[in-house]
């Protein structure tokens, strides 16, 4: 996968993070937004090198 897609694959879980706050409040979604983050984590770990270059 390139950077540019990466990059638009972790915009979009971010997103995805704050419009699930905006919809539900922060206390109904501390759990799934927590799960999203670890992906997002993970993501960025497994193509580190990609987003470096």
């Amino acid at each position: 996968m390139g950077k540019a897609k990466v990059n638009m694959v972790i915009r979009f879980l971010k997103g995805m993070q704050a419009e699930k706050v905006n919809v539900l409040g922060d206390e109904e979604t501390q759990k799934d937004n927590e799960l999203i983050q670890k992906v997002i984590e993970d993501i960025e770990l497994f193509y580190e090198a990609e987003l470096e270059g």
